[in-house]
């Protein structure tokens, strides 16, 4: 069940705020500092620059077109006193915020929790994800730093002894978010149209303003 706390943990950093501030926060370097498991991965994806940052700093479009794709994880999400909520039936449960370094990096502190008695010492969990990139000829270099910190010893203590695991989990789910999320942010780019056909109301209307030529 833990797995699927880092699951939503990495999910809400898909679906991201708006990246505000321009310093690592306090809290973040010190679960960067402390984690029991890390990961980076690298990505490139045939898109502008320009349309990468757009498509960043627009998470309720990239939620819309995620839905309307059908991608999964299928989690309810809503935006609550300056952050994203998530949860699902199981009562998992997380929230994020998100800030933009000064390289233009945007870094978001994840806090997870999960309600389930089968899981005493993994209620809670905190991660850090740092998400760069570069533009490079026609296309986006990007990369992907994932910090994973329990909020208990004991749970740290079962971390690192499962890291190999988890991080093998983590590889997959974030492989598997960013193809998805490739598959958006391309077809934003080559056919903005398409893209707007599959949006209705407010969203389609802000993805004209957002994207239009």
């Amino acid at each position: 069940m833990f797995l699927r706390l880092i699951t939503a943990i990495l999910f809400l950093a898909s679906t991201s705020l708006p990246a505000s501030g321009a310093d690592l926060p306090d809290r973040a370097r010190q679960i960067m500092a402390a984690a029991a498991v890390t990961y980076s991965t690298s990505f490139q994806w045939h898109c502008s620059r320009t349309t990468w940052t757009k498509a960043v700093d627009n998470p309720l479009i990239m939620g819309g077109l995620w839905a309307a794709y059908g991608f999964a994880p299928a989690y309810s999400v809503m935006r609550k006193d300056g952050v994203l909520e998530v949860r699902d039936p199981t009562g998992l449960a997380g929230t994020i915020s998100t800030f933009r370094g000064r390289s233009g990096e945007r870094i978001y502190v994840c806090d997870g929790r999960l309600d389930h008695w089968a899981v005493p010492f993994f209620n809670e969990g905190e991660a850090v994800f740092v998400l760069s990139a570069e533009a490079v000829r026609d296309s986006t270099h990007g990369k992907v730093e994932v910090y994973v910190w329990a909020a208990s010893g004991i749970g740290n203590a079962v971390l690192e002894l499962g890291e190999v695991i988890l991080r093998k989990h983590i590889d997959n789910r974030v492989t598997l978010n960013l193809q998805d999320a490739r598959k958006i942010v391309e077809t934003i780019e080559s056919s903005p149209a398409t893209s707007a056909a599959m949006l209705r109301g407010p969203l389609a209307e802000r993805f004209e303003t957002v994207f239009a030529p």
